[in-house]
């Protein structure tokens, strides 16, 4: 009989005295070994996203038809990497309707945070009941030509700023760039995915990378050294062209980034690309910061700040 994705993890655990010596197999990862670099306690994925389309449907313009990636799925990547915390991020399959999301934070309990997607409409009371289940941020998805309207951004970074909330931008390096004024006069703080989006070959050439740097300074922004398949031209297994933008971003400034994974990969899913390996992409955070201090500061620390895990 097939066994479910519960009870396989049950087996793991009851069975083989925690996870199996050749690995562990997580949906939608090609690879099965476990990560060689040492994951320290409370360590956080500051990216991934809930898929659940049957309690959940999809908004009706979006036709990819993402597969279901549920909470008891992305428990097992948490076991395989050895991660505790989790930052939920609202996918753009779900539009403003954040339920899914939040059904999912419910489910992970108090070592789980997520950045959700909001109209200009929403309530202030609305706002106060995701603070209370756990929302820290609101994500703009400029890449997806959604969220455009800076009055509008302007005036939702200030009502979250309240809530000591950040704004989280998915856009192109080019429209960073063209953003720098407006994003300075932002309130609140702001996250870049992905590490900006910085394109290959140019990478840190690229004029988005000293924009970033520059909002850096001012501190109010952070950056997630997340899904390294994004904008990479190299791939598996080095990912030489992004670990090289991870490399200046972590020189710069490694008090303000972040890791994250990017699980389930949906541009993987749209592209009809090979699955990443997790733990492959998780190890090579060591090439971006040798020192273990702060590889601490970016699994640990950083993401305590930014999402509160120690208030």
């Amino acid at each position: 009989m097939a066994l479910s994705v519960n009870s396989m993890q049950a087996q793991d655990v009851v069975d083989l005295n925690g996870i199996h010596p050749k690995g562990l197999q997580v949906p939608y990862s090609s690879g099965r070994l476990l990560p060689v670099i040492k994951v320290p306690n409370n360590a956080c994925d500051c990216h991934h996203h809930i898929y659940d389309p049957v309690r959940f449907p999809y908004v009706p313009n979006d036709v990819r038809n993402q597969p279901p990636a549920m909470v008891d799925a992305y428990r097992l990547l948490q076991k395989k990497l050895g991660l505790t915390r989790n930052i939920i991020i609202q996918p753009s399959a779900y539009g403003v309707d954040n339920a899914c999301t939040l059904d999912a934070l419910h489910q992970m309990g108090t070592n789980a945070r997520a950045v959700v997607v909001v109209s200009p409409k929403i309530t202030d009371e609305e706002l106060s009941r995701m603070h209370n289940l756990g929302a820290r941020g609101i994500r703009f998805n400029i890449a997806t030509g959604a969220g455009g309207d800076r009055e509008a951004i302007m005036s939702l970074s200030e009502r979250v700023n309240k809530f000591g909330w950040h704004v989280h931008f998915w856009m192109e390096a080019n429209d960073t760039v063209k953003m720098e004024s407006f994003l300075n006069q932002l309130p609140s703080q702001i996250v870049f995915d992905h590490r900006g989006h910085l394109p290959q070959p140019e990478g840190i050439n690229h004029p988005a990378f000293q924009t970033i740097c520059n909002l850096i300074s001012k501190g109010k922004t952070w950056v997630k050294l997340s899904g390294l398949y994004q904008d990479s031209k190299v791939g598996e297994p080095t990912y030489a062209d992004t670990v090289k933008v991870g490399q200046a971003f972590v020189k710069f400034a490694p008090e303000r980034m972040l890791w994250g994974s990017d699980w389930p990969y949906p541009s993987i899913f749209s592209e009809h690309k090979p699955w990443p390996d997790d733990a492959n992409m998780l190890n090579l955070l060591v090439q971006q910061a040798p020192d273990v201090s702060v590889q601490q500061k970016i699994l640990v620390d950083n993401p305590s700040i930014l999402y509160g895990f120690d208030t």
